[in-house]
């Protein structure tokens, strides 16, 4: 326990430290810039967030209390935008911890371990969302939701499945979009991990039934929390239009991150090409190369039966996921050589027309898929020959440059334009007016400049009309 606990303290602190250093030119000016890179330029997401954080009293349609209080009570002690800075970079270091804590339990050894940590905490999914979406950022709660269910399915034991009740929580409390992620994807887990270990004996079957009623427990709660918001539903279902908006191309998997110093310039006009600019975060779904073929080689030895690795027994578990939440992300209907299929999304979305951003499952796909090559890694890395070892280690620095980003690009003043950080810098009373229609865009300058910049109102005509003044 002591060594597990001293390893979980080593990855973590690495986190820390890789955090510290793709976000040191927002820690140098916390109250003043946002973490991430601008990649659909300034969006009104992280600043509605941030007034709900200072207003925590929210509806019950939108609470999501693991995620909102936390940054409730940092925004009130190092203000709105360095508190949402900070719950954002958390969940780096915090989703390292848990997928290391997956991985082990996985049976992969500590390197291969460390390396689906670091790859799925920095994954381009992730560094996406960081920049716009704070709840969908708190990607650290499903590794430890699919650890508790897997525990549990292990040995029903009071205290997994107690473990398994507050990590369902957890999941789905923290963020909506997580939460329902987690709860279409759990029937998978559970059959895949019941068809693999099916002859084990009676025991699995025993605990799959007492994990199945835990579940069931926890599905009723939130069927009734959710209720109490049953009259906002409608207010806040989307178009079905938007489906194909947020949903993935399968293609996006394979396309590298607009974020990458390297192929990023080319991955945006490609984007651009295809008409994607209004749902161009939630495309940040890419595996790399690396990560893709260590998972073929994890299948390829979960195929050969190789007895010297434990691990490889997950391969069919891990790919079921995987495959399950790849198929969900993508849009509810296409047409291929003339015959129309229908997808997933399209019965999901009519049992729950408040969620549209099926690309998020693209976060599953990630786990998974870094799971898969830490098993193909550690296959490599045992077999013990020069040319596998070599690799191996390739293949892991590939990802690394796959996964690399340029801090100096991962941030971005609050406030639109430089000349509004200049009104800040002028002596008081001076008040300036900005020249823009009032919209969710730019309704957050006067809050963030203290009223020292308005907005046009309404009737004010705009600013050529000679009698503005």
């Amino acid at each position: 326990m002591r060594s597990q606990g001293a390893e979980l303290a080593a990855i973590t602190g690495l986190a820390v430290l890789i955090t510290l250093m793709v976000a040191a030119p927002v820690l140098r000016h916390p109250s003043e810039r946002l973490f991430g890179n601008p990649i659909v330029g300034r969006h009104h997401d992280p600043f509605t967030v941030m007034a709900q954080f200072e207003r925590p009293a929210l509806s019950a349609a939108r609470l999501q209390p693991v995620t909102d209080v936390p940054g409730a009570l940092l925004v009130r002690a190092w203000g709105p935008v360095a508190g949402y800075n900070w719950i954002v970079l958390l969940s780096f270091p915090l989703s390292a911890a848990a997928a290391y804590l997956l991985g082990r339990y996985l049976t992969l050894s500590r390197a291969a371990s460390a390396f689906v940590a670091l790859a799925y905490a920095f994954s381009p999914f992730h560094l996406a969302h960081a920049a716009y979406h704070v709840h969908i950022a708190q990607t650290q709660w499903l590794p430890l939701y699919l650890l508790a269910l897997w525990r549990s399915l292990d040995e029903a034991s009071p205290t997994r499945l107690g473990a398994l009740a507050v990590a369902t929580l957890a999941v789905g409390l923290s963020s909506l979009y997580l939460g329902f992620v987690a709860a279409v994807l759990t029937p998978a887990a559970l059959g895949a991990y019941w068809f693999v270990n099916r002859r084990s004996g009676w025991y699995p079957s025993l605990s799959a039934g007492a994990v199945a009623a835990t579940l069931l427990l926890m599905a009723a709660a939130g069927v009734t929390y959710a209720g109490q918001a049953a009259g906002e539903s409608a207010a806040v279902a989307f178009p079905r239009s938007d489906l194909f908006l947020y949903s993935a191309r399968w293609w996006s998997y394979l396309v590298p991150p607009v974020a990458s110093p390297v192929g990023g310039s080319a991955a945006h006009m490609l984007w651009l090409d295809a008409g994607v600019r209004e749902g161009l975060v939630e495309q940040q779904v890419s595996l790399g190369l690396g990560i893709v073929v260590l998972g073929a080689i994890a299948v390829s030895r979960r195929v050969a039966r190789d007895p010297r690795l434990p691990s490889v027994e997950w391969v069919p578990i891990l790919a079921v996921v995987g495959a399950a939440a790849l198929v969900c992300s993508l849009s509810p209907e296409r047409s291929v050589f003339g015959i129309q299929t229908v997808r997933p999304s399209a019965l999901l979305f009519g049992l729950a027309p408040m969620f549209r951003s099926y690309a998020r499952f693209g976060v599953a796909v990630q786990l998974m898929a870094v799971l898969l090559a830490g098993v193909g890694a550690d296959s490599l890395w045992r077999t013990g020959t020069r040319t596998a070892r070599a690799a191996c280690v390739a293949l892991v620095l590939l990802t690394a440059a796959e996964y690399a980003v340029a801090p100096w690009t991962l941030w971005r003043d609050v406030l639109p334009t430089a000349a509004h950080r200049w009104v800040l810098g002028l002596p008081e009373p001076a008040r300036v007016l900005d020249c823009t229609p009032r919209n969710q865009e730019s309704a957050s300058v006067e809050w963030l400049t203290a009223r020292r910049v308005g907005l046009l109102e309404d009737g004010m005509g705009d600013c050529g009309e000679p009698g503005l003044p």
